[in-house]
């Protein structure tokens, strides 16, 4: 439902500032939420009621959108957002931890990216399905449709999901950790860095996720909702491979995490400039675009996760991917949209040169953050030191030479 929530504002009457002004608080009441049942959870022991109950009062809340004196109000609509971002920030978390615990227990037998394919093929072939049937039955499906599939994923938890053991409250960690006071080796510059990195792409991949439908429904000509399905399908399918394989790049061969990162955010800011040359009225040609967000998201995805882990000590994992989650789908997804919403309105920069000018943010903050990577390769190199929580080559610069100069020196 997310990805057609923007849809249902543009529908009935929203302005692109205010669009944005929700987009931005929806990442940040689920955030909150995060804080709050995570919380609830250290303090009930129980995870699973608390993940049935929210998803079933969230999914509740999400009727409200129909209700006609709701669509004549923002302060309303905004109340409705909020509430259900809040009820339903549970799921994610839980389920990722969940995952790794698991993971964690088959010693390595797959990693996080073959569990995380299926995320994106399932939403990537509801999107599609999802995106014909509005057209056929009206934007009310987005809510009923949401529902219908939301009841299906609780019974599945109420009879599957097994019940909390003593020593399976580490499970929930990335949860409650985002709400425990940070290690001084989280405080490192390696962290925070990576994590201003993050936050920085985070913010230019909102342009994308916030109003790329609105654009293609706003500034193209004839766009079918079939289409915005479409586009998704294409993108989740293009992600599948990228997460089965990517992960081969740093295990198998000499490729650096950073040269991932890096590359991802190049691709990102093609992907921004091809959008500003698409005809307007052949809006179906964004399907040949949409194929960079398998390296743009997964590869990026799969690649942050990975750099987290090995920057962070024994101890400090659940912490750290709490961190990377929080700040880029709350923090940085919430704070970009805002600020994008303002700036697409016709009367300010409008879509075509926000992606432009988006573009140009990305090459210009790698430039930025390759060129602190190399300061730090260089400081390394002459005090003969080299990152904690990390191998040296994963650290620094994606050229050879720069990671030879983060390779600690005989005394």
């Amino acid at each position: 439902m997310p990805i057609y929530v923007t849809v249902y504002y543009n529908d009935i009457g929203l302005s692109r500032t205010q669009i944005g002004i929700l987009q931005c608080l929806s990442p940040f009441a689920s955030f909150a939420g995060q804080l709050f049942w995570g919380a609830l959870i250290d303090r009930l022991g129980d995870y699973k009621r608390t993940l049935v109950g929210t998803q079933l009062f969230g999914t509740v809340v999400i009727f409200f959108y129909m209700i006609p004196v709701v669509k004549k109000s923002f302060v309303l609509v905004v109340m409705v957002t909020v509430m259900w971002n809040f009820l339903l920030s549970t799921a994610g978390p839980i389920i990722d931890a969940l995952c790794l615990t698991v993971l964690a227990e088959w010693d390595g037998i797959e990693g996080y990216g073959d569990q995380r394919l299926w995320c994106a093929v399932g939403w990537g072939g509801m999107a599609l399905l999802a995106g014909q049937l509005i057209d056929m039955w009206g934007l009310n499906f987005i809510f009923i449709g949401f529902a219908l599939i939301q009841t299906a994923n609780i019974c599945i938890c109420v009879i599957w999901l097994p019940q909390p053991k003593a020593r399976s409250r580490e499970a929930v960690d990335a949860l409650s950790a985002a709400g425990n006071s940070a290690p001084p080796s989280l405080l490192s510059f390696d962290v925070l860095w990576f994590l201003t990195n993050l936050i920085q792409y985070g913010v230019a991949m909102s342009l994308i996720e916030s109003f790329l439908f609105v654009y293609l429904i706003q500034d193209f000509q004839g766009t079918p909702n079939v289409l915005l399905g479409a586009s998704t399908a294409v993108m989740c399918a293009f992600e599948i491979p990228v997460f089965k394989y990517v992960g081969r790049l740093w295990k198998d061969s000499n490729s650096s995490l950073t040269s991932v990162l890096l590359f991802s955010q190049l691709i990102l800011a093609l992907r921004c400039a091809l959008y500003t040359i698409l005809p307007k009225q052949h809006p179906w040609l964004v399907l040949l675009v949409e194929p960079l967000h398998g390296i743009c998201f997964a590869a990026m995805w799969c690649a942050a996760v990975e750099y987290g882990q090995r920057l962070t000590p024994r101890g400090g994992v659940a912490r750290m991917q709490a961190l990377v989650s929080g700040l880029y789908y709350q923090v940085s997804m919430g704070t970009g949209s805002i600020a994008w919403g303002v700036l697409v309105e016709p009367d300010s920069l409008g879509f075509e040169r926000s992606f432009l000018w988006d573009a140009v943010f990305v090459v210009v903050w790698s430039l930025i953050w390759q060129a602190g990577l190399f300061a730090t390769a260089r400081y390394r190199r002459t005090h003969h030191i080299c990152a904690a929580g990390a191998s040296a080559r994963d650290v620094p610069l994606t050229s050879a030479a720069a990671r030879g100069a983060a390779e600690p020196q005989a005394a």
